[in-house]
């Protein structure tokens, strides 16, 4: 059960990081 409550944790990490990540990229892409 430990394992399981730790899987949303490290999904929800890598969703916030790429709604980060998605909007700089595509801002970066289009001032250069």
């Amino acid at each position: 059960m430990a394992e399981w409550s730790k899987a949303p944790d490290s999904s929800s990490g890598l969703r916030k990081g790429a709604w980060v990540r998605t909007p700089l990229l595509t801002s970066f892409r289009i001032y250069q």
